[in-house]
C-alpha cells in the first residue's frame, strides 16, 4: 500500500535494464521523517534480460515527486529486478546503475549476421546515434540509429534501427557520417557494413 519495493526482490531478482515507457501517479503520497515527499506510481516499463526477448511489465512503487517531471517516457532508462520465478513481477532498483544486457541475437533473414552475408549493397547517412546499453551475443556493443537509407535505383528513406557497433566503428560515428550498408528483403532490414567503412577509408 505505502509503494515500497520489495525488499526480497531487490535482493534477489534477475537485474535488467528498464526503459520506462508509461507512468500514472496514484493519490498516495508518504514522507519518511524530513525527508522528499513520495508519490506512488504505477511504471509501465520495457524491460530487457540477459539473452531474453525484451518485454512489458507493470509495477507500482514510491518515487520522489520532484524526480518525477526527470522521467522522459520512452528516454529514461533504470535497473530493474525480476523475479525469476514470474519476469512479470518487477521492482525498479533506482540506487543501482542500469547493466548492460546481452540480446538473444537475430535469426533467419532479418538477422544482422544474415544481412551483411546476403544483403543487397547500399549507401546511408547517420542523422542521429546513441549507445542502447546492450550487446549482441557476440560481445558487440549495440547502438540506436536514425539513418537516411539510399538503395540502388530507389528513393531515399529513414528509418530506426538497432545495430552491432564494434570499436572499429566508432571513427564513423557522427552525424552526417556516409556508411555503407546491406538491405534485406524488407526496408527496415538494414545493417551498417563497418567492415566496408573501414576498407574504404584504408584506400
Amino acid at each position: 500500500m505505502t509503494g515500497g519495493p520489495d525488499k526480497k526482490l531487490l535482493a534477489t531478482g534477475l537485474i535488467g535494464r528498464g526503459i520506462i515507457t508509461d507512468i500514472q501517479p496514484t493519490g498516495t503520497t508518504m514522507e519518511i521523517g524530513n525527508g522528499l515527499v513520495q508519490r506512488v506510481c504505477v511504471f509501465t516499463v520495457e524491460v530487457s534480460l540477459d539473452r531474453q526477448a525484451p518485454y512489458t511489465a507493470t509495477c507500482r512503487q514510491r518515487i520522489p515527486e520532484i524526480h518525477l517531471p526527470q522521467v522522459q517516457l520512452g528516454n529514461t532508462t533504470v535497473a530493474v529486478r525480476a523475479n525469476p520465478a514470474d519476469l512479470t513481477q518487477i521492482a525498479l532498483d533506482f540506487t543501482t546503475e542500469p547493466p548492460v544486457v546481452t540480446t538473444p541475437g537475430g535469426t533467419g533473414n532479418h538477422s544482422a549476421a544474415e544481412i551483411l552475408a546476403a544483403g543487397a549493397p547500399g549507401q546511408a547517412v547517420i542523422v542521429q546515434y546513441q549507445p542502447l546499453g546492450k550487446r549482441n551475443p557476440a560481445g558487440v556493443d549495440l547502438y540506436a540509429f536514425l539513418l537516411t537509407v539510399m538503395p540502388p535505383g530507389g528513393d531515399p528513406y529513414q528509418i530506426q534501427v538497432g545495430n552491432p557497433t564494434p570499436p572499429a566503428a566508432l571513427p564513423f560515428l557522427f552525424p552526417g557520417s556516409r556508411v555503407p550498408v546491406k538491405i534485406g528483403t524488407i526496408p527496415n532490414a538494414v545493417v551498417i557494413d563497418w567492415e566496408a567503412a573501414a576498407a574504404a577509408d584504408r584506400r
